[in-house]
């Protein structure tokens, strides 16, 4: 995951040394719009929850406590390349980050099939799948080559495919290249060859669309500096257009790529009922939303504003809400979750989703929260009358009502 560091993704020239040079860091959100199909809509709190499992997840306990809760849980749940253990070991020589994604989620959905499983997938040619090794080794064009010496378009290069020799990742023995793990070959990341006309489809046809076979789609990482090839395209860390095999001009050509073929992965993924969750959620974090910290007036603003935007679906694609890329409770603990919820399903519109823990353990009260089902809304949210800061919403199964002023949640079932 490029978490280490977050750049603009829409960024095309940074200082670097002093002086100015190009580069991009993802593919940006061209092709996002609204997720499609019966499966993303959904009003309950069962199906309208987010997390990302990284270096904890909290499905296990989902699991282990499934007779507990009062609705199956049915959230979207991301799935990082470390926590499948980057394909380690090898079978036969043959790293398995594919399959590995694939087992995983048909163990979470052999549980829960209503579950959205998005799968990890990356903008770097990372070479721990053998459908990433195979084409590196038989499309001479699918991956950027020293075909000029850095900075020069003149001087001949000697045609090697550029890897990151550099991210501990690939290059400290114990990680993904550990002998233990019984691969064949060193595992490493190249950067894909955008300009290249068919790597588009490529990626679509054999990176992207098995992840629809068992899974609801992908979560796509740039290239940034822990694991994918930055420095085979001008980006970040010390590399730029002098010292990589990509010169100015042809960084531009390959970000624009880059940006066409994330426009045609995203577009793909929406019409076939999936989804990319890293640039098509709009995620917003507790300095927008209604917290605990907020004084009356604070909390009544917040709730209005995010009410009307919840009423305009125009304004957003998908909504995961006191939460960020990586998952995660933002803006609320155990304690408040009851008034989170309470919040959350009074802004609400169609395709929300309030981030949850993205650690191994919570509380099986709010587990219970985030499975809970107060059906379809029966209009918008109101204030409440004769009663200051105090908002409810009607729904099919009960009246939510969120009190600003002590930050506390009720739910009056019918």
């Amino acid at each position: 995951m490029m978490h280490l560091f977050m750049f603009n993704a829409a960024l095309s020239a940074v200082l670097l040394g002093g002086g100015v040079r190009a580069g991009c860091t993802d593919g940006g959100s061209g092709g996002c719009s609204p997720p499609v199909g019966e499966k993303w809509d959904h009003w309950d709190m069962a199906h309208s929850t987010y997390t990302y499992c990284f270096h904890g997840c909290p499905m296990d306990f989902f699991i282990n406590n499934s007779d507990s809760l009062p609705n199956p849980f049915a959230g979207v749940v991301g799935v990082d390349h470390y926590f499948t253990l980057q394909g380690m070991p090898c079978v036969d020589g043959k790293p398995q980050e594919f399959a590995h994604q694939d087992a995983l989620t048909q163990k979470w959905k052999s549980v829960f099939p209503e579950m959205r499983f998005l799968q990890y997938r990356i903008l770097s040619a990372v070479t721990y799948d053998m459908v990433i090794q195979n084409k590196v080794l038989t499309d001479h064009d699918a991956v950027v080559r020293w075909r000029h010496a850095p900075g020069s378009e003149t001087t001949p290069g000697n045609d090697s495919v550029c890897y990151n020799y550099i991210s501990e990742c690939f290059n400290d023995p114990t990680r993904i290249n550990d002998p233990a793990h019984n691969c064949s070959f060193h595992i490493s990341a190249a950067a894909y060859n955008w300009t290249n006309p068919t790597l588009a489809q490529w990626f679509i046809d054999e990176v992207v669309a098995p992840t629809l076979v068992h899974a609801d789609g992908i979560w796509l990482d740039g290239i940034g500096p822990d694991n994918g090839a930055y420095m085979c395209s001008g980006v970040c860390c010390g590399y730029g257009a002098t010292n990589s095999p990509l010169v100015q001009t042809e960084i531009d050509a390959h970000c624009a790529a880059q940006a066409a073929a994330t426009t045609q992965v995203q577009k793909y993924l929406i019409s076939k009922g999936g989804w990319e969750a890293q640039k098509c959620f709009n995620y917003i974090g507790p300095g927008s939303l209604p917290t605990v910290s907020d004084s009356p007036k604070e909390c009544a603003s917040k709730l209005t504003t995010m009410a009307a935007r919840g009423a305009n679906h125009s304004t957003y694609n998908a909504i995961a809400a006191y939460t960020g890329r990586t998952g995660g409770m933002q803006g609320y603990n155990d304690t408040t979750a009851a008034a989170t919820v309470a919040a959350f399903m009074l802004m609400r519109g169609q395709h929300w989703f309030l981030g949850i823990s993205n650690t191994n353990d919570m509380a099986l009260a709010t587990a219970q929260l985030m499975t809970s089902d107060y059906g379809v809304p029966e209009g918008l949210m109101q204030p409440v009358a004769g009663q200051a800061n105090v908002f409810e919403r009607k729904y099919e199964k009960a009246t939510i009502r969120l009190d600003c002023n002590t930050f506390t949640g009720t739910f009056n079932e019918k």
